[in-house]
């Protein structure tokens, strides 16, 4: 992963992506794992790609995990984990690929990810997730000689090391983060009628997974430290994120209509009480290139960019990651051309992310929202 500095300037080149993210959104899953054209074919063959899940279906949910876990350069069997930590059914979901419960099952699965990623993937799926979600988060801790859980089905004991609760709860960082938003925080808040798929606000879990990602740092023995949430060091506050969530959603939803310096003042606000999350950043970015502050913009852009590539996925589900990187870097592109067009035919004219893709000029001549002169109409 490229180098991301804890300030948006600097002399990183923000027009070319880090290598992961360049390997995630240009689909060239070889560069993330040499075995990933038999392990994804395996998954795509399966049900996960008609289960229903959450924002999307359970195979998007796999892959986009596995990826997140990629981006944060996690051993390639925590990685492996992310894509297959359903894949025997756990606690939390029903559905399964192998069957955990005989020798054969388990072997055939290892015989796919290699025995320390399937080691990973069956005490995952045996032991009480919520279980050991909640010790993290009531007790701030992991112990030491690790703790042996009720296997959900035999109620046999399944000991995992504090190592192994480590990878599990970065492998719950990512998972929670790709699959949440504010349709599951409107249940969790008690609306367990709430209509799916909701207003899609942003998820209001960031808190907790916060929680989770500092216990795992602190005393899960990781090999890598994922890089969110200043390295995994820092809390989110269950106030400041709700706060930041309204501010931004406030921003979002009145539009612009001659109220720039209300919204740049909300989602700078935002940035300041949640500073995790990139979309605050791409949103006033454009506000900016709409009021010619191109300086501001392009810092603006760019914080959001190291965010987007700090997480590898996004926080507003309204739109998948690939276009929310891809517009946060036309903005900078733009920034640099000091230019932003005011019409609608403009507008649809933006795409190029690098100067390499600019063929010719914006067509600000082009507005579908002009309507017809007097004479025109009478022909």
């Amino acid at each position: 992963r490229a180098k991301m500095s804890g300030s948006s300037g600097g002399d990183e080149d923000w027009s070319k992506m880090p290598p992961v993210i360049h390997a995630m959104i240009h689909e060239d899953e070889i560069a993330l794992d040499p075995d990933a054209d038999s392990l994804l074919p395996i998954l795509r063959k399966s049900a996960a790609p008609e289960i229903w899940h959450k924002h999307g279906h359970f195979y998007s949910h796999l892959h986009d995990v596995w990826h997140m876990l990629c981006a944060w350069k996690q051993p390639q069997a925590v990685c492996r984990l992310g894509l297959f930590h359903s894949a025997y059914s756990n606690s939390f979901v029903s559905m399964n690929l192998y069957n955990p419960d005989t020798p054969a099952g388990r072997a055939e699965l290892r015989d796919v990810i290699g025995a320390a990623a399937e080691e990973f993937v069956w005490k995952f799926c045996v032991i009480n997730r919520q279980e050991m979600e909640q010790d993290a988060l009531n007790t701030g801790k992991i112990p030491a000689e690790g703790k042996d859980f009720a296997h959900i089905r035999t109620g046999e004991a399944v000991h995992c090391s504090a190592a192994e609760i480590g990878v599990f709860l970065v492998e719950t960082t990512a998972d929670y983060q790709d699959q949440s938003f504010g349709w599951q925080s409107e249940m969790e808040a008690g609306h367990t009628d709430a209509i799916w798929p909701g207003l899609f606000k942003p998820t209001l879990r960031m808190s907790k997974v916060s929680k989770m990602a500092v216990v795992a740092k602190e005393y899960g023995q990781l090999e890598v430290v994922p890089p969110v949430f200043n390295n995994c060091s820092t809390i989110l506050t269950e106030q400041h994120e709700l706060e930041a969530r309204d501010l931004y959603w406030s921003a979002v939803s009145e539009g612009s209509g001659g109220k720039q310096d209300d919204l740049i003042a909300k989602l700078t606000r935002a940035s300041e009480l949640n500073p995790f999350v990139a979309e605050p950043h791409a949103v006033r970015a454009q506000l900016l290139m709409q009021r010619g502050e191109w300086s501001r913009a392009a810092d603006a852009a760019k914080s959001g960019l190291r965010s987007f590539y700090e997480w590898a996925t996004q926080w507003d589900n309204r739109m998948p990651f690939t276009a929310w990187v891809s517009w946060t870097r036309c903005i900078l592109l733009q920034s640099s051309f000091q230019e932003w067009p005011s019409t609608h035919g403009g507008m649809e004219s933006l795409g190029a992310v690098h100067p390499s893709q600019k063929f010719r000029k914006l067509n600000d001549g082009r507005s579908f929202g002009e309507k017809p002169k007097a004479e025109e109409v009478e022909k």
